[in-house]
């Protein structure tokens, strides 16, 4: 009995015991609690959330896998604030309610190492803002300004080992693909806001989270190009529409290289030339030579394509100047530039990349003094121009008359084919100055009346014979007289049929009112060069349609 009742009072000291110890744990529990959450606070203060201090755990939790590093992240969004933090590949941000982000805030979780994370931020008005790191707010706050892309990055000793992927969601566009390692994110140029993004860590070299294609779109396309000129060789880098090559100096395009400087873009640029002798080439890209160098070939024709995820977006424009033709209009995206089948040489090019839909280029106008220079209502030529090389016309004639040398001897050559044909042209009106052209401009209003006279005179400055390119022909069977009626005779048929074999064209052709500002003349010739005629000729346009000039 003894013996049980000692049992008894052990137990009974037993349970005292473990109440009092219970008891003891309850109290300091929530104080043990408190520091621990102090802790935790104080390091994401300092943008880095770590993990346990591996020198204060005991040796039995040294083979235990430390947990991954993580990023953590929240936005400051329109009419929203600043969201609560998500990490992971989680959305931070909203997706189809048209709210733009306006600030982000980064943080790492459980780093082991020395790493650390940084970010900047393109906002509207203000562009690319500076770098912030770990936790710091990049964009703005309480000012409406719209987040438009963004750069993150790790730094520090072991950012090697791991790969940052970040994915926006973008106003018009909607998701983008993931971008990586301080690489832009987003749109730059457009206006458009940003809306959402995540942000995943892996290990270095671990597959991407989804697409890598297309993270970025920007207006700042940097188109550069380079020729390679007939006795000059490489010129050196142009941009943006400005000439490579020559204009009016005969020496011929030889090779180009073309490219975007801006990689991230992801706008590429493939083209391919016509060279003498050879034929079309072969697509190049991105900077490499099409043509040849030191082999004395002149480039005939070329075409300009984009590539790449953001090639949709652009048009890229090109114009050439061709021997004997001058500039000729823009054309854009893979068609051909230049002349194929006429032995002609490229002698200078320019090359603009403009946003979809963006105006056309409007042609590069010709210089004064070239065969195929445009004079009409829109453009003029000063008062004082007296093209150099004028000569007398030897030919029949109803008054003495000039010409430019190269247009009298093709005008020479015309009336013999027509003496072939047993026709006999007359020289009525070849050069005139500005005075002579104000004093008739004056009398066919006096006559005419301004409306009248704006149909079928040209005001000084406007008028093609200062050139010296234009002459007025007639023929005996309409009275030596400038009339509609001579169209209908052969002396004017044989001049619509085959003037453009000697370089000459129609220069007012019937039924072109609307774009000529002029009535039909068929007796008006102006010279613009075998080839150019030819071409003009066989299109059916008029100067101005033809070089897409007003």
């Amino acid at each position: 009995m003894k013996k049980i009742k000692a049992s008894e009072n052990s137990v009974s000291s037993f349970l005292k015991i473990s109440f009092l110890w219970m008891a003891f744990l309850m109290i300091i529990s929530p104080v043990f609690n408190e520091v621990k959450a102090e802790g935790v606070s104080d390091q994401v203060e300092n943008g880095i959330i770590t993990s346990a201090d591996s020198q204060n755990q005991d040796s039995s939790f040294e083979n235990t896998a430390a947990p991954a590093m993580t990023c953590s992240y929240r936005t400051h969004v329109q009419n929203v604030g600043w969201q609560d933090y998500v990490e992971n590949g989680a959305m931070s941000g909203t997706s189809g309610q048209g709210l733009r982000l306006e600030g982000i805030e980064i943080l790492l979780a459980n780093v082991t190492g020395d790493v650390k994370v940084e970010y900047a931020t393109h906002v509207e008005n203000i562009g690319w803002q500076d770098y912030v790191e770990n936790g710091a707010m990049s964009g703005t706050s309480g000012q409406s300004l719209r987040l438009e892309a963004i750069k993150i990055r790790l730094t520090g000793s072991d950012a090697k080992d791991y790969d940052l992927y970040y994915q926006v969601h973008a106003q018009n566009f909607g998701w983008l693909d993931w971008a990586q390692n301080d690489m832009r994110s987003g749109t730059e140029g457009f206006g458009l806001r940003l809306e959402a993004i995540k942000i995943v860590i892996v290990p270095k070299g671990s597959p991407a989270p989804g697409s890598t294609e297309r993270p970025f779109v920007t207006t700042d396309i940097q188109n550069t190009y380079q020729t390679h000129v007939q006795n000059i060789g490489w010129q050196g880098w142009k941009s943006n529409g400005e000439i490579s090559g020559t204009t009016a100096q005969n020496l011929r395009l030889e090779a180009i290289e073309i490219k975007n400087e801006n990689w991230e873009s992801n706008v590429g640029i493939s083209y391919q030339t016509h060279i003498q002798n050879i034929g079309w080439q072969g697509f190049k890209k991105d900077g490499e030579m099409s043509g040849t160098a030191n082999e004395g070939l002149r480039i005939e024709a070329i075409q300009i394509t984009l590539t790449g995820a953001n090639a949709d977006l652009f048009d890229v424009y090109y114009e050439t100047y061709v021997e004997g033709f001058g500039w000729l209009p823009w054309v854009k995206n893979g068609e051909s530039a230049g002349t194929e089948g006429l032995a002609l040489r490229i002698e200078g090019i320019r090359i603009k990349i403009l946003l979809k839909g963006a105006p056309k280029p409007e042609t590069t106008e010709n210089e004064l003094g070239s065969m195929v220079q445009l004079v009409n209502k829109n453009h003029s030529v000063a008062n004082d121009y007296v093209p150099g090389d004028l000569v007398w016309m030897n030919l029949p004639s109803t008054r003495d008359t000039q010409l430019r040398t190269e247009a009298a001897q093709h005008l020479n050559d015309l009336f013999n084919g027509a003496n072939n044909s047993g026709l006999i042209l007359y020289c009525c009106s070849g050069y005139r100055s500005y005075v002579t052209q104000s004093a008739l401009y004056q009398w066919n209003v006096e006559k005419y009346g301004v409306g009248g006279a704006e149909l079928v005179s040209a005001r000084p400055g406007m008028s093609e014979h200062q050139l010296g390119l234009a002459m007025d022909v007639t023929a005996a069977s309409v009275n030596f007289d400038l009339v509609e009626n001579f169209g209908y005779t052969a002396e004017g048929q044989f001049i619509r049929d085959h003037a453009h074999e000697y370089g000459f064209i129609v220069r007012y052709p019937q039924d072109k009112t609307g774009i000529t500002g002029y009535a039909y003349e068929p007796w008006h010739l102006r010279y613009v060069g075998v080839k150019v005629a030819t071409a003009i000729y066989n299109s059916g346009k008029t100067l101005e349609e033809f070089y897409e000039i007003n």
